[in-house]
């Protein structure tokens, strides 16, 4: 397999999402497709220039999705030319995908023909007329599913955050689409239709377009898109976060049997706590690659907080929605620092970064914390918008 990510995406950077929003994430798609249809046409430039200058009278096309083949050959059966030649120029289609696995697979295809025509010893097989590669059409959602890994990394950067959002496509894909069925768009809207909660019918539409798309399938969901009602959430007020801040000192003492190891866990939760409640960020923030020399440094004066740009909506400063908190919650606390260095040391992939996340909400609820940590990032929402600064301009500044 052509090595996609060191040769189509080496050089690429994909550019951050600036705020989460759909326009975002779009322009971040765009790109990654803009780059990935460059790389595809110099390949293709590439290889016809080698197939010209072995002489070999083939040339590659990208058509609606896949590699053609155009040569000049003789008629096909029942065809006839206008000026009574028995030649003429042909697009031969042998279902070849349009991707960097499929150039290479055209190219040999090529030298094939080519040696053919060479030799004058070409005739119009069931290959060559597009029997075959309907035969060879059908691919089952197991079958595919063997493939999804590879095929969705053919056409986008491989990152902690690609990677995690894979994972998530995986994971959906396993629980509503593996079957022995072939895929088609009717048996793609059957297993959606059996979804009946509203996000998970989403993320399933999402995954079917994926394949769709893939699989060069023209097919439309928004009908089967069914819309959720709002969640209420329980976003607590300034007074409550502060009520709030010890409440993982008190668990954990309060514990009859309880780990050595274990006994400053509450340090991490505190801190994590802190960092959610005084940034407004969110729990992966924290945990994928934060930049703690910098939140403790004395050129630090303005108390920020360095994103990571390997995050949701990409490098960012972020400044303290309440300053007073810095001090009060000991945000600074080396020991407490060290704690998240050791919790973070291993999250070197998308799978890890995820356990470390869920660990923080169960540490939520099990210590008796009444709100989510995401709701903490809502409080800083609000408090933003009540002092007439736009949320956005607020996490960028």
């Amino acid at each position: 397999m052509t090595d996609i990510q060191g040769k189509v995406f080496g050089d690429f950077v994909p550019p951050a999402t600036t705020d989460g929003s759909y326009k975002g994430m779009k322009k971040n798609k765009e790109a990654t497709d803009n780059h990935l249809q460059m790389k595809l046409n110099q390949e293709l430039s590439q290889i016809n220039e080698r197939l010209k200058a072995s002489k070999i009278k083939v040339r590659l096309l990208i058509t609606a999705g896949t590699v053609q083949l155009q040569a000049t050959l003789p008629l096909k059966p029942g065809d006839i030319h206008k000026q009574g030649k028995q030649k003429k120029q042909y697009k031969i289609s042998l279902a070849i995908p349009a991707n960097f696995d499929g150039l290479k697979t055209a190219e040999e295809e090529a030298q094939e023909l080519g040696k053919l025509i060479a030799r004058q010893t070409f005739t119009w097989t069931d290959k060559y007329l597009g029997v075959r590669a309907t035969k060879d059409k059908g691919i089952t959602f197991k079958e595919f599913y063997e493939q999804f890994e590879r095929r969705y990394f053919e056409t986008r950067k491989r990152t902690i955050k690609s990677e995690g959002t894979f994972a998530h496509y995986e994971q959906r894909y396993k629980k509503y689409f593996l079957l022995d069925e072939l895929i088609t768009e009717d048996n793609l809207r059957n297993e959606i239709k059996k979804i009946s909660y509203p996000d998970s019918r989403k993320v399933a539409i999402t995954v079917a377009r994926i394949i769709c798309k893939n699989l060069s399938i023209k097919a439309n969901f928004v009908d089967l898109i069914i819309k959720s009602e709002k969640k209420q959430r329980s976003v607590p007020s300034d007074k409550e976060i502060i009520q709030n801040i010890n409440t993982f000192q008190h668990y954990y003492h309060n514990l009859n049997d309880i780990k050595k190891s274990c006994l400053n866990r509450w340090k991490l939760y505190k801190l994590i706590y802190a960092l959610l409640a005084i940034y407004g960020l969110r729990p992966r923030e924290i945990i994928n690659q934060p930049d703690l020399d910098w939140l403790i440094s004395s050129d630090n004066t303005h108390n920020t907080f360095k994103v990571h740009s390997d995050n949701k909506t990409g490098y960012r400063e972020v400044f303290p929605f309440v300053p007073e908190w810095v001090e009060l919650f000991d945000l600074k606390n080396e020991e407490n620092i060290d704690y998240l260095r050791q919790e973070i040391a291993e999250c070197i992939t998308s799978k890890k970064l995820r356990y470390k996340v869920c660990i923080i909400g169960r540490a939520f609820r099990k210590c008796g914390i009444p709100f989510q940590p995401y709701d903490l990032r809502h409080a800083c929402a609000i408090r933003a918008h009540l002092q007439g600064v736009a949320v956005k301009a607020a996490a960028d500044k």
